[in-house]
């Protein structure tokens, strides 16, 4: 971060309150922006309404995660918040219990517990924020492992290849078709949908994984003193043009969105990435393991 971001930004000052102010945000922007949308009759106008609102929604989803990313914690605290926000997720969106109790062989059980715990109206909501809030608690704890803010190269790289293979042949597409909601339980989705027989340019659900990968990134580009703001800008502009990639995917159920942001965080950040000769040497080693063992994985998934 940057001197002047230190000490012009009031959420850079205010962390916590720029996180609760940005989480009340969310749940403002999408109850009004449910209101609006719901009477509208023209396609064109409710596509350009629920367009705006995806967009505002994402950007100060985005803000919440850099102003949690700020808030100064030891390991232990952020510990204690990660898993203290795992069982507030669990509560608010009960949905995890009906995972949980198929994956343990008790489905019964689990829908029980779901449908005892949903008792408020539009849960979903409280389910989004308690989820990006969760991916960010984890996403610092991630950023933990990278001691150098130059492992934002490497890190991102594996992180983009990963995402792709498991959303298009590995775990994810596996989940997608099967169990379409374990997805839908840990993903923020949208809050505002386009009405019936209107499309709009805006992501219809942002997973966990992001969420968490971009927490990593931003905490580690706050610690080693990088470029934070920047980071969160770009990334919100990847993931705005986002969508435009099922043009050329029409047929995929979903779309690796860790790409965009890796992206994004090596733009930000490139001027803060070096290397020494014979870290370069390094580098391009596992790089080529890593590129052909992601190739013989998606030989095999794809047999």
């Amino acid at each position: 971060m940057t001197g002047q971001e230190q000490t012009t930004a009031w959420s850079a000052r205010k962390p916590g309150l720029a996180a609760t102010a940005y989480l009340l945000s969310y749940l403002l922007i999408a109850v009004i922006g449910g209101v609006v949308v719901a009477p509208l009759r023209s396609p064109i106008i409710a596509g350009i309404v629920v367009t705006v609102i995806g967009a505002a929604v994402l950007l100060v989803s985005l803000l919440l995660v850099l102003s949690i990313c700020r808030l100064r914690m030891s390991p232990g605290r952020e510990v204690i918040w990660t898993v203290a926000m795992l069982v507030v997720f669990a509560v608010v969106r009960p949905a995890v219990f009906a995972v949980v109790g198929k994956w343990v062989g008790h489905p019964a059980a689990g829908k029980r517990i779901a449908e005892a715990l949903s008792v408020v109206p539009g849960q979903f909501l409280l389910g989004n924020t308690a989820l990006i809030v969760w991916a960010a608690c984890l996403g610092r704890l991630v950023s933990r492992l990278m001691r150098e803010g130059k492992l934002l190269l490497p890190v991102a790289v594996v992180a983009a290849i990963a995402d792709i293979i498991t959303v298009f042949w590995g775990v994810v597409a596996h989940v997608s078709e099967t169990a379409p909601e374990v997805v839908a339980t840990f993903s923020a989705a949208a809050p505002v949908a386009p009405p019936p027989n209107v499309s709009a340019p805006i992501l219809s659900a942002v997973g966990i994984g992001d969420f968490l990968f971009l927490a990593a990134f931003l905490a580690v580009a706050i610690r080693h003193a990088m470029r934070p703001v920047r980071t969160m800008w770009a990334s919100f502009a990847v993931m705005l043009v986002a969508p435009l990639a099922y043009w050329f995917f029409p047929s995929a159920t979903g779309m690796p969105g860790l790409p965009f942001i890796a992206a994004a965080v090596l733009w930000a950040n490139w001027r803060h990435i070096e290397f020494t000769s014979e870290e370069k040497r390094a580098l391009v080693f596992v790089g080529a393991l890593v590129l052909a063992a992601a190739m013989g994985l998606l030989v095999v998934l794809r047999r």
